[in-house]
């Protein structure tokens, strides 16, 4: 059982968007507990979802791609701390995709780990898979960032197939 979200807590969708608890709440016709929440990136937007949906599991029939268990999982607690990876993650904590990607031995194939990763993306993996390419990604949106490892993907991948050839 997992522990009813708090205020101040910062939660990843399974869609990557980052968002913060402000309060759990009661509908007033059915006394059905909400959480009331707001994406990190766009504060002035307000949500309310009810907490059964909030906690639940992914549909990884209709998601087969996303490797996240839950549809939202917490990211930051309360006081501001990261929170402790998920047994659910690969050697050490580190996300089993991150692990392929950095087995693969072309660029072709960590592309498409690279791609398999987009909705569950974060920049801690992002940082992690830029320094495996000894390159840089700035900081930047989640979605540019992906985009600007995805380019650097492809010219290597382009520059890898043109120097296996000759």
């Amino acid at each position: 059982m997992r522990d009813k979200p708090r205020k101040g807590e910062r939660y990843r969708h399974f869609k990557n968007n980052e968002y913060e608890i402000v309060a759990l709440a009661k509908h007033t016709e059915t006394l059905e507990e909400l959480v009331i929440y707001f994406p990190v990136a766009r504060p002035g937007d307000i949500f309310a979802r009810p907490l059964t949906m909030f906690m639940s599991e992914v549909d990884h029939e209709k998601y087969p791609e996303v490797t996240q268990l839950y549809r939202f999982e917490k990211i930051r607690d309360a006081e501001g701390g990261s929170v402790e990876p998920s047994s659910d993650d690969g050697l050490d904590g580190v996300p089993p995709l991150l692990l392929e990607f950095l087995d693969a031995e072309t660029y072709e194939a960590k592309l498409e780990v690279f791609d398999k990763m987009r909705n569950s993306i974060t920049d801690d993996i992002i940082d992690a898979i830029a320094v495996s390419l000894d390159t840089e990604v700035e900081k930047a949106p989640i979605e540019e960032r992906y985009r600007q490892v995805r380019e650097i993907l492809l010219m290597q991948e382009k520059y890898e197939t043109t120097r296996l050839r000759g």
